[in-house]
C-alpha cells in the first residue's frame, strides 16, 4: 500500500515516515502499551493512504485548493479507511487512520469527533501529522520556520489538537523540545 502511494506522490511516503516516526515516540512518551504502539505504527505508515483515491490535479496542485478541491481532499481519511476495512482485519488501525483529522474542539472530519470521543492514538497521529507538514516542504508552499511551527501547535492546543500530546510532544528530544 505504501508503494502504491508513493509511485504517485512520493512526498507522502517521506511523510508517513517521518510522522510514523513521531507518533511512535510521542506514544511511547506518554506511555501508550506495546500494542497501541504496534496500531500506531502500522496505521501512521497508512494514514494518508486514501489520497491514491484522490485525483492528481488536487492532491499535486503546486497552489492554493478552492473550497470545493479542499473538500474532496478532506475525504481521504473515509477512503483510506475503507481500503483498509476491505481486508477484514485491523478494525483499530481502520478507526484511526479514518480519525487522523478530526480536531479536539469537535470541527474536524469526517465525523466531528470531541475530545475523548476522538480515539486516542488519533489524537496522538494528528499532532505528528500537523507538525510533519508544517515542518517540511509541500508542493504548495515552503516549510515554516521552526519557530512558527511550534508556535502554532502551542495556539491550537485545546482546539485543533489535545493539549495533554501537544504538551508531551512539545518535550520530546528533537522536535519540540529542542
Amino acid at each position: 500500500f505504501v508503494k502504491a502511494v508513493e509511485a504517485r506522490d512520493s512526498y507522502t511516503q517521506l511523510h508517513s515516515t517521518r510522522v510514523t516516526e513521531l507518533s511512535v515516540a510521542l506514544a511511547q512518551k506518554t506511555n501508550c502499551t506495546s500494542e497501541e504502539i504496534d496500531i500506531i505504527n502500522f496505521a501512521g505508515m497508512l494514514h494518508d493512504i486514501g489520497k491514491i483515491g484522490i485525483r492528481d490535479d488536487i492532491l499535486l496542485k503546486p497552489g492554493r485548493l478552492t473550497d470545493e478541491e479542499f473538500e474532496k481532499i478532506k475525504e481521504h481519511p473515509e477512503i483510506g479507511s475503507r481500503i483498509i476495512g476491505h481486508m477484514g482485519l485491523w478494525d483499530r488501525e481502520q478507526e484511526l487512520i479514518r480519525s487522523h483529522h478530526e480536531r479536539f474542539d469537535g470541527t474536524g472530519y469526517p465525523d466531528g469527533l470531541k475530545g475523548d470521543e476522538i480515539p486516542k492514538l488519533a489524537r496522538i497521529l494528528s499532532v505528528a501529522d500537523a507538525y510533519d507538514a508544517m515542518s517540511s516542504d509541500r508542493v504548495y508552499r515552503q516549510k515554516m520556520p521552526m519557530e512558527k511551527v511550534l508556535s502554532i501547535l502551542r495556539e491550537c492546543s485545546g482546539t485543533q489538537f489535545d493539549p495533554v500530546y501537544v504538551e508531551a510532544f512539545l518535550v520530546l528530544p528533537g522536535e519540540g523540545g529542542i
